[in-house]
């Protein structure tokens, strides 16, 4: 599967699914549900008997188009098979439902909030974003937070915002944040980000202090060597008082 030849198109997805009254989640023509396979290591989803996922995956119907889900919560979903796939050289979990299949199998979710910290340590913290989350999708990785998991994280917008202009960088240069590059919101479309660790110190600390005075010296070492800073910032200065 190649998701540069998908086209996203939420509309299609819907169409696709349908909520029955004891609140099962069915399709109508077949999909096909996407997560890394890394998210059963780091207690984003649950492969066995029962399978569990993180309501944030990339929903593909008729091999053509995708959708993405943001959803802070655990869901149980009933595929009809599950294979082991690899995408831009990374595993992914591929979950196939034939169409009547029941998707997901009760809406009515359980809140829970440390699953946001999960999604932030995974996602931004450590940097490792799914091919299906682009630049506009990681800033609303936790608008749901709240309503899904009782937690008031994603409730000031502009801080999730900020942490993501942090990550997302040029992909011709990680050295570089994307945000530079952007003039209009036609852009996002033209570029994909690449996005680095937020604990990352050759790419997030901004100034030489930071570079060489955390951990991973080396690192820091040659990313000083590499992207010496043009200016001074001013928590340098106060720690140089």
């Amino acid at each position: 599967m190649d998701p540069r030849k998908l086209i996203r198109d939420p509309d299609k997805v819907k169409a696709a699914l349908k909520e029955l009254p004891d609140g099962r989640l069915i399709t109508t023509k077949g999909v096909r549900i996407y997560i890394p396979a890394r998210f059963a290591e780091r207690g984003l989803a649950q492969i066995g008997i029962e399978t569990y996922s993180i309501g944030i995956f990339a929903c593909v119907v008729e091999d053509r188009y995708y959708g993405v889900y943001l959803v802070n919560a655990m869901m149980r979903l009933e595929p009809s098979s599950t294979l082991k796939i690899k995408i831009f050289d990374e595993e992914y979990y591929e979950f196939t439902f034939d169409e009547g299949a029941t998707v997901v199998s009760t809406l009515n979710l359980v809140k829970t909030d440390t699953l946001v910290y999960n999604v932030y340590d995974e996602v931004i913290s450590r940097g490792r974003v799914p091919w299906y989350i682009g630049y506009l999708e990681e800033a609303k990785l936790f608008d749901t937070a709240q309503k899904y998991a009782g937690a008031n994280v994603g409730l000031n917008h502009k801080v999730t915002e900020l942490l993501v202009s942090m990550v997302a960088r040029d992909p011709k240069d990680r050295s570089k944040p994307v945000r530079h590059m952007l003039k209009t919101q036609d852009d996002l479309k033209r570029i994909t980000p690449a996005f680095v660790a937020l604990r990352s110190v050759t790419y997030a600390a901004t100034n030489t202090t930071n570079k060489l005075a955390g951990a991973h010296f080396q690192e820091g070492l040659v990313s000083a060597l590499n992207t010496p800073a043009e200016n001074t910032e001013r928590i340098e200065k106060l720690l140089r008082l």
